[in-house]
């Protein structure tokens, strides 16, 4: 995030912590500078005041998010009573496909990772929770956006050209808006290397009262059958998901 000039403190501050979190390594003060256009000096202060504040780590590869900021989120009632909820729909997910499995909430136009399950034979997978990944680029991004209207739509990714995280990435708006119709029609849309060369994924809508609670995604090196095997044990699960927040909204 680009901390645009005549920010407020809060503002500033803000930009460093979310820069953090969508890294997945450490970022040094240089890295911080180049990511939100602050001057070293501020962000010199800025950063050792949050690894005070418990807000940033600081460690051999730089700053990073601090588990206090982790804790803060779990807090969230709406995101604590979905992953309790979502919990042993996961499993289920990774019993039936031993792969890693994400669950997402839409936030300020990315996918907000707020909870993951490894399997058994998932390879060595980065942990993500937290993280905001990119909507066009993600199958779990994409499936959020799943059957929204298109000002929804319009609104998250924007108008313009999408960035290119690898070269198999859908960078038209109008593409990625015709990609999402066929997908939506199939109920599952998948995301081939799209993010990370190496990494591909399928991903299904959660619904709630007919609108777009979450999204459950199957992620991992997969090539073309394996995504396809992976469709029928993913939309099962998804189903049941469903099941389980209509019961407890009758109940409530």
């Amino acid at each position: 995030m680009r901390a645009e000039p005549g920010l407020s403190v809060a503002d500033r501050l803000f930009a460093v912590i979310e820069s953090c979190a969508q890294s997945p390594r450490g970022l040094s003060l240089v890295d911080l500078a180049e990511r939100t256009g602050l001057p070293k000096t501020t962000l010199h202060r800025s950063c050792w005041k949050l690894v005070e504040l418990g807000m940033l780590e600081h460690g051999p590869d730089g700053f990073r998010v601090g588990t206090k900021m982790f804790a803060l989120g779990c807090m969230n009632p709406e995101l604590r009573r979905l992953r309790v909820l979502a919990m042993p729909y996961m499993h289920e997910l990774v019993a039936a496909t031993g792969r890693v499995v994400n669950l997402a909430v839409l936030s300020d136009r990315r996918a907000l990772l707020v909870d993951e399950v490894f399997g058994t034979v998932a390879p060595a997978m980065p942990k993500m929770m937290g993280a905001g990944m990119p909507l066009h680029a993600t199958a779990i991004g994409k499936a959020l956006l799943l059957g929204r209207p298109a000002e929804e739509i319009d609104a998250a990714i924007g108008t313009t050209m999408l960035r290119p995280y690898t070269k198999h990435t859908i960078v038209r708006p109008d593409q990625f808006r015709e990609h999402l119709r066929t997908a939506a029609a199939a109920g599952v849309v998948f995301s081939r290397n799209e993010w990370r060369l190496g990494t591909s994924g399928l991903g299904v809508p959660i619904l709630r009262d007919g609108t777009v609670a979450a999204a459950l995604a199957l992620i991992g090196p997969f090539d073309e059958r394996e995504l396809r095997a992976l469709v029928a044990p993913l939309r099962q699960v998804a189903l049941h998901f469903e099941e389980g927040i209509s019961r407890r909204l009758v109940a409530a």
